[in-house]
């Protein structure tokens, strides 16, 4: 390997950054206490699906994450390693209103025929509904069905909400359930009314339940405990499996969900409150990742006031037939990551702590890690941008550099960063972004937000 070399850029952007620091998000080489979130500012019952681009999309549950732009009706980010997101934005320009005016929460995002479709929760608690929305590709546009799917009401069952679909390709079976008992309804062809009569597959301890099929099982995973209780939130994931959708789903003592069974595989720890609501992703190299939300005791509730739900992953190891995650508590597999057939991987070489405060003025090097794959070289660029307050992206805040490496060769390069005078407050991203040109990315690396401005603001 040749010796890391570097550049150094001054970045004037006329206030278009406001605040950069060695505030990073420690995600690579730091013990698991120290390991944070990777989706933020709220990753609140996530779903995520690999798209034909080989990006992954996360969709979460609606929620105002108090930065000023109100009600983020099912936000969507994008990442290609799991580990850095970038927003993406709202499906939703504003609530459906086939139900009230309702909010949504937990979706599911599968493919259909011609496009995805991302079922939702939406509701109250004495009639809760599932909504349907379609869209050609996945960061939409999002056209919503305009009715529900079917209601409790309209199923004979109560707790219809964290709807997870599986298809087959044959037929389609949505899992449902919060506390009533989990279901499992056979949908009509188009996924848009139940077509069977619901079956039971797990008791009233649970909800958000999850399908997941590995080595001829399917696996039920379900949340117990209250979601958002704050300090007292005792969150946790359990799992069942069955040869059948419809079950029995039984521990690994071979006792039935339905009957107070259910293998713990996640639950808090002293860093992290309410660890729950799952889905299951594959990487390149044939290992599944737990990505779920979790509370941090130190702050646990969003500007806005709601339950401050960070998007985060864990490596699920599959012993004997049954899924564990490190010692059973967030980011206990930390360092490791996913590994993805990627062109490269930029990173950050140093991360620090979140939410310094800069002013005009202020200067700070930013040591951008830049690695070839072991067994392909990659010529490129690599340059960085930044969200502003509102989400949107900047151009780019450099000129691209370009990298000519070998393969598995790793270089550093240093950028240097003067806060201008004339910025206005807000929480800043920046993206360490690598591609052929600034038009085609193929990686980046996520900072941490920074507040910014002179003075904190909440």
């Amino acid at each position: 390997m040749r010796p890391s070399r570097s550049m150094s850029r001054r970045l004037l952007r006329n206030g278009l950054l406001a605040a950069l620091s060695v505030s990073l998000f420690p995600l690579f080489a730091l013990p698991a206490a120290q390991a944070i979130p990777v989706v933020i500012p709220a990753g609140a019952d996530p779903s995520v699906i690999r798209g034909d681009d080989g990006l992954f999309y996360a969709f979460v549950t609606s929620d105002d994450w108090g930065d000023g732009q109100g009600m983020h009706n099912v936000a969507m980010f994008t990442s290609f390693d799991l580990v850095d997101w970038m927003f993406a934005g709202d499906a939703f320009d504003s609530r459906p209103g086939w139900h009230g005016d309702k909010g949504t929460w937990a979706p599911d995002v599968v493919a259909e025929d011609n496009g995805y479709a991302m079922y939702y929760s939406l509701g109250d608690d004495v009639n809760p509904c599932i909504g349907k929305a379609s869209a050609p590709e996945l960061i939409g546009p999002w056209t919503d069905l305009g009715r529900a799917v079917f209601c409790a009401k309209d199923v004979g069952i109560g707790g219809t909400i964290d709807p997870a679909v599986w298809d087959d390709g044959t037929t389609k079976t949505m899992y449902v359930g919060n506390f009533r008992g989990i279901y499992a309804i056979e949908l009509n062809s188009d996924g848009t009314a139940p077509e069977g009569d619901p079956v039971q597959v797990a008791d009233d301890r649970f909800e958000a339940p999850y399908i997941y099929e590995r080595d001829g099982y399917y696996y039920l995973f379900v949340s117990a405990g209250n979601c958002c209780n704050g300090q007292r939130s005792a969150y946790r994931v359990l799992a069942g499996r069955s040869d059948s959708l419809t079950g029995p789903f039984l521990d690994r003592k071979g006792q039935d969900l339905n009957e107070g069974g259910g293998a713990l595989v996640l639950a808090g720890s002293e860093q992290w409150g309410g660890p729950g609501h799952n889905t299951v992703v594959p990487d390149d190299a044939g290992d599944d990742w737990m990505v779920y939300h979790a509370i941090p005791r130190s702050s646990i509730t969003l500007p806005s006031g709601a339950p401050n739900r960070k998007g985060m992953i864990d490596k699920i190891t599959w012993v004997d037939g049954w899924p564990e995650v490190g010692d059973g508590s967030p980011t206990s597999t930390a360092p490791e990551v996913p590994l993805f057939d990627l062109p490269v991987h930029v990173s950050y070489a140093e991360k620090g702590v979140e939410g310094d405060i800069a002013s005009g003025g202020d200067e700070f090097d930013v040591v951008v890690r830049i690695e070839a794959p072991a067994d392909k070289a990659y010529s490129g660029n690599v340059w960085l941008q930044a969200s502003m307050p509102d989400y949107s992206m900047t151009d780019p805040l450099t000129e691209p550099i370009a990298v000519d490496l070998e393969p598995g060769e790793v270089i550093e390069e240093t950028f240097t960063y003067t806060v201008p005078g004339n910025s206005s407050q807000g929480i800043y991203r920046l993206f360490a972004c690598a591609g052929p040109t600034t038009d085609e990315i193929v990686e980046y690396a996520a900072h941490v937000r920074v507040k910014s401005g002179g003075e904190e603001t909440d």
